[in-house]
């Protein structure tokens, strides 16, 4: 929850269309660059960061498999994991005679398509709630964006759009919102009275008492989006608060009460790093005389701008007075220290002369020179090289400098803001580097094409830093930073590359993953075509990014596309290979994987043959290809087999064969990782909570089994809530959300935790089978297939259980509210659960349940194949002791004082039989017997402790329930 978003920074506007913009070094502390929920839009999880794209859904919804039946062609698709619409699709194409060149025939093209295929693109909306946002064509692609509304009103961020290439509908993106609903209030405030609200709310949250108010914006909805899930929408009208230098902010606020929703900030602060070297882009280096272009001079007293070469004109001919600035045609430079003095000087120039403005002595009057001339280089260079047509490239931008702050820089949406020098850092307006990165966001922004791409803050921190690099041929950025030569970022480092998703943090980090992935396929480019040629390609490639873009994962497609040559990207494109060779490298790629390998052996046997499957990757391109596979396993709490791993065998394209070592009637956990041509690499399961799969192996004693063909309810099976409400879980067909499955894993039913969306917040729901005879076996264990989607059991347990003793929860990585291991199967896995230990008695029933806060909701359990076995080889009673078994004296069990009992768990306070040492067992903590089973005397006798001892498990339980820990832990954390 936001608690104040003072002093950190993301650019925009009132508009709809409001983007982060970021500052040049990530500011200790806040991570606010995103829209921040609020207290009154009573979302009790954070809203997402980074929009979460998966490359393929091991089960695609309906939608798909229509949309690829009617098209008939060959397409891929990329998914956004909350609200489970695609954000891209690119393949083959569908021929549109005319498109490319004709925007009418485009736009109508779009439209019947996004008609043709509104399930799949926008789920739940109505054709009617698209309007254009833009029809753009660049010379090679054609680009046609809608805006969604719901209502009527506009969908905050949602968009669909359509790309055109050589005649041909070769890409799709949606970020539309699925199923939009948002209630009409029953009373609102007036208006005046309702922005006065507003204001006041947000003035006091981002503590800008006085700063300037806009009007208020249009009614919008509002979604709030976490990182698997849509949470909601909500009626909204947005506002600003604009306090200068300290920072602009957008709101959300409530439409009917003028409570603040959300809030964005509109300036980017955060602390950069130290102990950088410098060359000559900052002032100890040196100084470059160099032009000053359409400077807004004095010439004997008579205003004048001179030309791009810094030139000027006067009569007669002679020595003339001339008068510099710091404002011109398109810049203008804004002193922010106390005295606001502008720096100016007067110098005596002789006709076909020159002079050089020398404010070096005055950091604040230096700062000055420095903004303006770097700010005409990044120009021209963007102007040269990136796009000459840019909105505002010839406009006037303010460089607000000497802001009295040290150590960082911004832009805020409109100006590019410097800071004074301190001890440590150097005035950044005298950094060229950082003067080029601020005006770096200002391009992405204004680039973006409206319902086509969106702006990313991390994508937008590494194009930033990208654009410094090429124009200083350095992929050091910001050198003379710290008042040293060493890089503030280096988008080439020596000891490895920026890889996605490993090194996602902060938006500076992240951003490091698309500078650098560019910065080495200029390196490529140019190695391949020539200096000039390959940094041609790479700028178009560059600004085709820019405009498509959503966010870095997505920016691989959009590449392709701007490289691609006749709108099929089905065939490949001229530098698809190079292209894919980069990106794979900084783990940007399209691939996926499946292991062959059944939950289940009957026959005995030492090992298993399983298969490695990789799809999604090109087969044009030697580098795309996955070279290699290593199996790794780990065994259960028996230690059989030892844990180890064996390189797989290449068996075919992208294909691979590998022995897994079993373990007799027991289960072994194993995983997979596939190494790429390109040194990148992929885990499979693809499960962040629960990397590993499972494979039982052994001869088991079905004791009840269920498909789901018939109702499970009918048969015994019950449900409730710990609410008292009605029981969401439900038999039939699976419905497919974004976490769930679309068909049954055999058969045409399954039993899941709600079959129409997530399950509950702030509810315990449950299922259990009916009661089970297990007779004598002491190794009873359900085997089933689960689709499972559950937040971090940090905050929701997702359990199964035995006679409601807990035999099984999903993983936490423990890290407070910052706890992020979500569970989100992405198939259906085979789930073996041992339950002995962790009951008593010869009946057992099996239970599934979540616990929810009121926070984010998935989709919770979907079941398939349940079926409680037995070992048939551990007998209780046999004389033998299992390893199941606490103990096994034969004809001696019994269910009386000190015996081993009949269920070959040793004697205990709380099993009812009163033993040698025992006062009393009644089973538990009662009224006249404690739960240390002693006789509990009238109330002042005084009171009894408690030990819990029947809760004690199972050996064989607390090592498996170890081997859980050990294989989390195995895994490093997020940095």
């Amino acid at each position: 929850m936001l608690v104040s978003l003072r002093r950190a920074v993301v650019a925009g506007a009132i508009l709809l269309s409001a983007h982060a913009a970021h500052a040049v070094a990530p500011k200790q502390g806040n991570r606010l660059e995103t829209l921040t929920a609020m207290k009154a839009a009573k979302a009790a999880k954070p809203l997402r960061t980074e929009r979460r794209i998966e490359w393929a859904q091991r089960t695609p919804p309906l939608a798909w498999s229509q949309f690829v039946q009617r098209s008939g062609a060959k397409w891929e698709a990329a998914w956004d994991a909350a609200t489970g619409v695609p954000v891209r699709i690119w393949g083959e194409g569908i021929a549109v005679a005319g498109s490319t060149r004709d925007g009418a025939i485009a736009e109508r093209a779009a439209r019947q398509a996004l008609a043709d295929h509104l399930a799949l693109l926008a789920p739940g909306a109505s054709i009617g709630d698209f309007e254009l946002a833009s029809n753009h064509f660049d010379g090679s692609i054609r680009s046609v964006g809608f805006y969604q509304r719901a209502g009527g009103k506009r969908v905050v961020g949602g968009q669909v759009s359509f790309l055109f290439k050589a005649d041909r509908l070769f890409v799709m993106g949606s970020e539309a919102l699925p199923y939009v609903t948002v209630a009409t209030p029953l009373a609102k405030a007036a208006p005046a009275e309702l922005r006065d609200r507003g204001i006041a709310a947000l003035r006091a949250q981002v503590g800008l008492p006085a700063g300037a108010a806009s009007p208020l914006g249009d009614e919008v909805v509002l979604p709030l989006v976490a990182d698997d899930a849509v949470l909601g929408y909500r009626l909204a009208r947005p506002i600003e608060i604009d306090g200068g230098a300290d920072g602009r902010y957008l709101g959300y606020i409530d439409a009917a009460t003028g409570e603040v929703l959300a809030a964005r900030q509109l300036n980017a602060y955060a602390t950069g790093t130290v102990l950088y070297h410098s060359v000559d882009r900052w002032p100890q280096h040196g100084r470059v005389d160099r032009p000053a272009p359409y400077a807004h001079v004095m010439v004997n007293g008579v205003p004048q701008t001179t030309s791009g070469a810094g030139g000027v004109t006067w009569s007669p001919d002679a020595e003339a007075a001339v008068q510099t600035s710091i404002a011109g045609d398109q810049v203008t430079v804004v002193n922010k220290a106390s005295d606001a003095a502008l720096a100016s000087a007067v110098y005596a120039l002789q006709p076909s002369g020159q002079f050089a403005w020398d404010a070096s002595g005055s950091e604040a009057d230096d700062a000055q020179v420095n903004a303006y001339i770097a700010t005409m280089i990044v120009k021209d260079f963007v102007r040269a090289n990136i796009d000459n047509q840019m909105p505002t490239i010839d406009m006037q931008i303010t460089a607000n400098v000497n802001i009295d702050n040290s150590c960082n820089a911004f832009y805020d949406g409109r100006a590019i803001n410097f800071f004074k020098s301190n001890d440590q850092c150097q005035n950044t307006a005298l950094l060229q580097d950082v003067v080029f990165h601020e005006f770096g966001h200002h391009v992405h922004s204004v680039e973006i094409i409206p319902g086509v791409g969106d702006f990313d803050g991390a994508m937008s921190e590494g194009a930033a830093d990208f654009l410094a690099a090429m124009i200083t041929n350095d992929s050091g950025m910001g050198r003379g930073f710290y008042k040293s030569d060493q890089a503030l970022r280096e988008l080439d480092p020596e000891e490895g590359e920026w890889l996605w998703p490993n090194d996602i943090q902060e938006i500076h980090h992240t951003g490091m993953i698309f500078g650098g992935t560019f910065w080495d396929l200029r390196k490529a480019l140019i190695a391949e075509l020539g200096e000039a040629a390959g940094k041609q390609l790479t700028y178009k490639l560059y600004v085709g990014a820019l405009r498509r873009s959503i966010n870095i994962a997505s920016s691989l497609v959009e590449v392709l596309a701007e490289d691609d040559d006749d709108g099929n990207l089905a065939n490949g494109t001229p530098h698809e290979c190079l292209i894919r060779s980069v990106f794979g490298k900084h783990g940007l790629r399209t691939a996926s994987g499946v292991i062959n390998a059944p939950g289940q052996l009957d026959t005995p046997a030492l090992a298993i043959g399983i298969s490695i499957d990789v799809s999604g990757v090109s087969g044009r391109c030697p580098s795309d290809v996955a070279t290699s596979a290593k199996l790794d396993w780990v065994p259960s709490f028996t230690g059989v087999p030892a844990k180890g791993s064996v390189d797989a065998t290449p068996a075919g394209d992208n294909k691979f064969f590998a022995q897994l070592p079993l373990a007799k009637q027991e289960t072994v956990f194993y995983k997979a990782t596939v190494q790429f041509a390109d040194g990148s690499s992929m885990t499979l399961a693809d499960n962040l909570a629960d990397p590993y799969y499972q494979l039982y192996q052994g001869r088991t004693v079905p004791l009840y089994c269920t498909s789901f063909d018939t109702d499970p309810f009918a048969e015994g099976w019950t449900s409730g809530t710990d609410d008292d409400s009605e029981t969401p879980w439900k038999w039939g067909p699976p419905t497919s959300g974004p976490n769930e499955p679309h068909a049954a894993y055999t058969g045409t039913n399954i039993l899941a935790q709600g079959l129409d969306g997530p399950y509950n917040p702030n509810q315990r729901s449950w299922v259990k089978t009916p009661k089970i005879n297990i007779g004598q076996y002491s190794d009873v264990r359900v085997q089933y297939r689960r689709w499972l989607s559950v937040e971090d059991s940090h905050f929701d347990q997702a359990i199964v259980s035995a006679n409601d003793r807990k035999a099984w929860v999903n993983y936490t990585n423990d890290s407070g509210d910052s706890s992020s291991f979500h569970h989100i199967d992405k198939e259906w896995r085979f789930h073996d659960v041992p339950l002995s230990g962790f009951f008593r008695g010869h009946e057992v029933q099996v239970g599934w349940e979540i616990t929810s806060d009121p926070g984010l909701q998935l989709g919770g359990w979907q079941l398939d194949d349940v079926c409680v076995v037995a070992n048939p080889f551990s007998i209780c009673g046999d004389g033998v002791k299992s390893p199941t078994e606490q103990c096994d004296d034969g004809a001696q069990n019994g269910d009386t004082a000190d015996l081993c009992r009949t269920d070959c768990r040793r004697a205990v306070c709380g099993d009812k039989i009163v033993d040698s040492k025992e006062e009393c067992d009644e089973g538990g903590g009662t009224d006249t017997c404690s739960e240390t089973c002693t006789i509990i005397e009238p109330p002042d006798a005084g009171c009894c402790s408690t030990s819990g001892s029947e809760n004690a498990l199972h050996p064989g339980s607390i090592a498996l329930s170890g081997l859980v820990g050990m294989l989390m832990l195995r895994r490093r954390r997020r940095k």
